[in-house]
């Protein structure tokens, strides 16, 4: 084991698949390049009370909505929220638990290096506000390597460009960067920083690797799996359909209030290590999320990811250079045999071949740490 140690600063937690598992994933491939890493436990007071199932200090209309729908789920919400908090403790490699900013600036030392980590943790929008913070940035004096690995400026690249005052003489500060979609990509260069694109870390673990945190099966019967964090209308529906088409029950595993009065069943005291068991024992996945299309591709399972206008360009993307075309569609689309029977023999092939450029930048980023 390397005795260097890294640290990994990301949206690890918010009761969010994607960001627990994807900081699960960066932590498992960077431990196994030899390297000592952890997550460095960073979580303000109003980042938490956010995001949690029941909102301690709501300050926005959404929040008190939520508060109100969410009642009736009372029991099974707060489990899946200490399922969530299980997960963080038991799965992934934390530091102690920082809630403001100066202590993780007090606490940088203690790494040889210091990954950011994939998601939007770049989006600095007002949009956002309970989560948005230039620390991500690494916006304090540079004692260590600084990587970047598939890191997002979400939607906000577009504003980014006026903000620069902010951000930018942070950014030039770090060693190697990588971005996970090719708008950032393309804004890093045209300031002049030499900038990679990168898969979305949980892509780098295989099925085998997610096997050794997935909880046991948690429905008996055979079912349909809705995963869509919207729960948009077509989405809805399209489940629906695949459900009365396979003659099974549908579950839908987001908390309301999306989705409400839309007749369908919820299984809510779901968190990372549940959410993994959830699409592994599907019968057939819909979604409209890139995690939820990653990991019904991991798990080989038979899904369609739901596209209205302009689908999501990294579940595009990833695949289309998987050769799983057939699975991105709109909701009148769906073939069902088709999707039943989809061959995964080469999938595989083609999905070491997409890591192969993730894991030489991670490598060689860290080669001299």
């Amino acid at each position: 084991m390397n005795e260097k140690k890294i640290g990994i600063l990301t949206y690890h937690t918010g009761y969010n698949y994607g960001a627990s598992l994807q900081a699960y994933a960066l932590m498992t491939t960077i431990k196994k390049m030899g390297f000592t890493c952890e997550i460095i436990n960073f979580e303000t007071e109003r980042f938490v009370a956010s995001r949690e199932m029941f909102s301690r200090k709501p300050t926005r209309l959404k929040e008190c909505i939520k508060i109100v729908t969410r009642i009736p789920y009372y029991n099974s919400l707060t489990k899946r929220q200490a399922l969530f908090d299980t997960f963080t403790s038991n799965c992934l490699e934390i530091s102690p638990l920082y809630r403001t900013e100066q202590e993780v600036i007090a606490h940088a030392c203690d790494y040889d290096c210091i990954v950011c980590g994939s998601d939007q943790i770049w989006n600095l929008s007002q949009d956002d506000a309970p989560a948005a913070n230039p620390i991500f940035f690494l916006n304090f004096p540079k004692t260590q390597k600084r990587i970047s690995y598939a890191a997002s400026f979400g939607k906000w690249v577009k504003e980014a460009p006026q903000h620069e005052d902010i951000f930018l003489s942070w950014l030039k500060q770090f060693d190697a960067i990588s971005v996970r979609e090719t708008s950032g990509v393309a804004y890093v260069r045209s300031l002049g920083l030499p900038c990679s694109l990168c898969l979305d870390p949980t892509v780098l673990l295989d099925a085998e690797e997610y096997e050794q945190i997935c909880s046991e099966r948690l429905i008996s019967e055979k079912y349909v799996l809705l995963f869509s964090w919207m729960c948009t209308d077509d989405v809805v529906e399209a489940a629906k359909m695949v459900a009365r088409k396979l003659n099974l029950p549908l579950y839908n595993i987001v908390p309301p209030p999306r989705a409400m009065f839309k007749g369908v069943k919820r299984k809510l005291d779901v968190g990372p290590r549940e959410f993994l068991s959830m699409i592994k024992n599907a019968e057939f996945v819909v979604t409209n999320s890139f995690h939820g299309t990653a990991f019904s591709t991991t798990f080989e399972k038979p899904y369609a990811s739901i596209v209205a206008n302009k689908p999501d360009l990294r579940m595009k993307s990833l695949l289309e250079q998987l050769g799983l075309e057939s699975h991105l569609v709109t909701a009148d689309q769906i073939d069902i045999n088709t999707l039943l029977n989809t061959d995964y023999s080469k999938v595989k092939e083609k999905k070491e071949a997409l890591r192969r450029d993730s894991l030489t930048y991670l490598k060689n980023a860290l080669a001299e740490v």
